[in-house]
């Protein structure tokens, strides 16, 4: 009878803990919160902020609506939230260090757009937000929507055309000629380009520079000869330019921003970030030293922003998984995962288990979940104003 009542009662253990909450653990199902829920929103906020952050090329991608959420609540405190987010790009360039929301969005003719899926994890009470993994694919505008609004707007063309690189020389010309730094910065490369006629051929240009180790004391006859600086002194700036050429005049203008590496972000942005939980910078997080014993254990952000070539079809969401898959040897896989993942060097390496019985670490994070909200309220509202862009953006998403 000893081992019948033990059989029993150990019975009525495991089916109470099988009956445990849902939102608890590894095992939580995941919940399709309000797309335009207020913790929602401050998580894409946050999600997008440090996937901006992460990169080191291309333009500050801005928030156009979020399509879909999942929740995964924590058996420690906090959630891991795996949103869907449709973006389009910015005037400003990644190294600005600039928030989204502080960007002025491109005029649609010139726009670039997708969607970015990410998994963030956020922890109110430890004031922590860490992304996990994310990926982006974008593409330009279609150009037969462009000649539809606009048949006389600059068409955007290769950055590696000549032309633009030769535009970019000559405005930046202008610019060590003007300006009060004390050395002359030569052209890094050419990130956008486009070309209209108006009195002649006019070239507009956006590209990076590089301080350069030439003094403008002394007289330079060619800029591209001169050495870079060292990359831990060396300023670097972000430029637009245009060189419009007539019969018998060239007319060139150019403006620059100059960033240096040590102050990357005003002191504005830095409150504002402050005042988030889980600050966007990912030096900011909790430290792996903190005695607390719940301090998440978090690994380094994984991710990748792809764009499409121009094309006359808009991308569909079904385009975009499409193109996803074609990145699976370089597609982010959550380090927390069960089974196998991807460590940053591509290599595979075999992830274990969470093992229950042990205190909790870190969060838990699944593979990014197939099937998209199921909350009426997603796709959410558009948060910019509705154009061209609108039926290319807005669409409700298949399974992921």
């Amino acid at each position: 009878m000893v081992w019948l009542v033990w059989m029993l009662f150990g019975t009525q253990v495991l089916c109470s803990c099988l009956a445990a909450p849902a939102g608890q653990g590894a095992g939580a199902a995941l919940l399709s919160p309000s797309c335009d829920d207020a913790a929602v929103e401050e998580a894409a906020d946050l999600a997008l902020r440090q996937i901006n952050a992460d990169r080191e090329e291309g333009y500050v991608l801005s928030l156009y609506r979020i399509v879909s959420a999942r929740e995964q609540p924590q058996e420690i405190t906090g959630s891991v939230f795996y949103l869907i987010l449709d973006v389009v790009d910015t005037e400003c360039h990644v190294l600005s260090k600039k928030l989204w929301k502080d960007c002025s969005t491109r005029e649609a003719h010139s726009t670039v757009y997708g969607q970015c899926k990410a998994t963030i994890y956020i922890n109110q009470a430890r004031n922590i937000a860490h992304l996990s993994t994310y990926e982006c694919t974008l593409q330009p505008v279609p150009r037969r929507y462009i000649s539809s609004i606009c048949p006389d707007c600059p068409l955007d063309g290769s950055p590696t055309q000549p032309e633009y690189r030769a535009a970019a020389v000559r405005s930046l010309a202008k610019f060590n000629e003007e300006s009060e730094e004390t050395h002359y910065f030569s052209v890094l490369n050419v990130t956008r380009g486009s070309m209209q006629w108006v009195i002649g051929p006019a070239y507009f240009v956006e590209f990076l520079i590089q301080e350069t180790s030439c003094s403008k004391s002394d007289s330079v006859a060619d800029i591209s000869m001169c050495e870079p600086l060292p990359p831990e002194v060396a300023k670097i700036g972000f430029c637009k330019g245009s060189v419009v050429n007539s019969r018998s005049q060239e007319y060139v203008r150019i403006s620059c921003e100059i960033y240096s590496h040590q102050d990357p972000a005003t002191e504005e942005e830095d409150k504002e970030a402050n005042q988030t939980p889980g600050k966007s910078r990912q030096d900011q997080q909790a430290s792996p030293s903190d005695p607390d014993p719940f301090s998440p254990h978090l690994e380094k952000t994984v991710g990748w922003v792809k764009i499409l070539p121009p094309s006359d079809e808009d991308i569909t969401y079904h385009d975009l998984r499409e193109s996803q898959d074609e990145d699976k040897d370089r597609k982010p896989v959550p380090p927390k995962a069960v089974g196998s993942a991807h460590s940053s060097d591509g290599e595979k390496t075999q992830v274990n288990k969470p093992d229950l019985t042990k205190p909790v670490t870190g969060p838990i994070i699944l593979p990014f979940p197939e099937e998209p909200s199921l909350s009426d309220s997603c796709p959410g509202k558009a948060k910019q104003a509705e154009g061209i862009l609108h039926p290319l953006i807005t669409r409700k998403p298949a399974a992921v």
